[in-house]
């Protein structure tokens, strides 16, 4: 496969400007709308020029639509203000571990001859979109003296050992966790998305806190908003009484068969109750199994929402669920947690107190954190908020007030903006 032409050539800061030049390396960026990971960096990028028109924006990632199947982007483009550089590389969502890995690193090696070949960044910011993204900024540090802000969303091969994919004692899995801790350790800054994952940095991979910042997942309010009331949702699938919302990807790392659970122990005495669920991923076919053979009590099942019609979806609940499966809380934070606080409905988390989104639901008193596994104390939870109309109210509204003071896109590109700032800066006097 070979590299898109753009990548072959350099090019000089256009006007002559010397402003800040900020390279930004991800597998996919896919502004179509394809939702979580993908479109994330994009959102992130065009916050931060619009933040501050001044930036030098470039991006390197691959051709690949998100779930476009065979489509393809072409190899260079200019979006927002914002060069974008593509390669033409394997998709790395691969259906087994070790091969997800090896597409992911085949892209950054491919992604390190395209930095090679670009003119120097005053910053660089690499994710964990592919694992293997970090060996291409590390080159570009130790050649160029780049220094690079590593944003960790995906923290391998922690995830893949937690949700044993891998064995912890295995080749693979310490090769791995030796790259990582190098990558982490060398980066100039390490951004976790949770204190969750910030602690777990500092613990498992030895990092000093001043090397590490906690900047959230976030939602975009145009995105979201949408006042209370009937809903073409709630109409088209025939929805009534109060609705039990989880709208995301169905992933390993959720715990699926707790909450189908407490569907099926309300279903007797809530009839009236019912759990909706919106997606599609690994385990949708045992969801769907589940709600097939009623055994998941009053449940529906349905296919990822157009964009358009999101906002619309996320106002059809009355509450929406976050879960994870246990152990996970340190490795990741689900982004939809940011889009419901965003839509003023309460959550119901299933995961640790630990964790980054127990922990904003305890400081907001914006929903109900219940113990990973517990489908008894997530039955008890929707069926105190179904009781109590008023509270549930209460707890949508502060979540949206959470959400407009901590976790707008503005609000988080503003923090990576101060975070790059430092990093320039600090690497000026080095």
């Amino acid at each position: 496969m070979t590299q898109g032409t753009a990548c072959r050539t350099g090019r000089t800061a256009r006007n002559g400007k010397s402003n800040i030049r900020i390279g930004i390396l991800t597998e996919y960026f896919d502004p179509g709308g394809a939702g979580g990971v993908a479109a994330m960096m994009p959102e992130l990028a065009a916050a931060l020029k619009a933040q501050d028109p001044a930036l030098d924006l470039e991006v390197v990632a691959s051709r690949n639509v998100y779930r476009g199947g065979d489509d393809a982007y072409p190899a260079e483009q200019e979006w927002h203000g914002i060069r974008v550089l593509r390669l033409n590389t394997r998709r790395s969502n691969q259906p087994s571990t070790a091969r997800r890995l090896l597409a992911g690193l085949r892209f950054s090696l491919a992604a390190r001859r395209c930095l090679l070949g670009r003119p120097s960044y005053d910053v660089l910011l690499v994710g964990t979109n592919p694992p293997a993204g970090p060996l291409a900024a590390l080159t570009l540090q130790r050649n160029r003296h780049t220094p690079y802000v590593y944003l960790i969303h995906d923290l391998y091969p922690d995830v893949a050992i937690t949700l044993g994919a891998l064995k912890r004692d295995s080749w693979l899995a310490r090769l791995s966790a030796r790259a990582q801790r190098r990558w982490l350790r060398s980066a100039n800054r390490v951004v976790a998305i949770g204190r969750c994952m910030r602690d777990h940095l500092a613990t498992r991979y030895g990092l000093v806190p001043e090397r590490i910042e906690v900047i959230p997942n976030w939602s975009r309010i145009e995105r979201v908003s949408r006042p209370p009331g009937e809903t073409e949702f709630r109409a088209r699938n025939g929805l009534s009484g109060f609705v039990v919302l989880y709208a995301g990807n169905f992933g390993h790392c959720q715990d699926f068969a707790t909450l189908l659970d407490a569907a099926a122990l309300l279903a007797p005495t809530h009839p009236d109750v019912t759990f909706v669920f919106v997606g599609d991923g690994a385990k949708r076919d045992e969801i769907a199994a589940r709600v097939a053979d009623g055994t998941a009590g009053h449940s529906r099942l349905f296919r990822f929402v157009p964009s358009d019609q999101f906002a619309d979806m996320m106002a059809a609940a009355d509450v929406s669920l976050v879960t994870l499966e246990s152990g996970a809380e340190a490795i990741g934070v689900p982004s939809k947690f940011y889009n419901i606080l965003a839509s003023g409905r309460p959550t119901v988390a299933l995961m640790a107190e630990t964790s980054e989104v127990a922990r904003v639901i305890a400081e907001e008193e914006c929903g109900l954190r219940v113990a990973a596994g517990d489908a008894a104390g997530l039955s008890r939870a929707v069926a105190q908020l179904a009781a109590d109309p008023a509270l549930a109210a209460q707890m949508g509204a502060r979540a949206r007030d959470a959400f407009e003071r901590r976790f707008t896109l503005q609000h988080v590109a503003a923090q990576f903006l101060d975070v790059f700032s430092q990093v320039v800066a600090e690497s000026k006097r080095a």
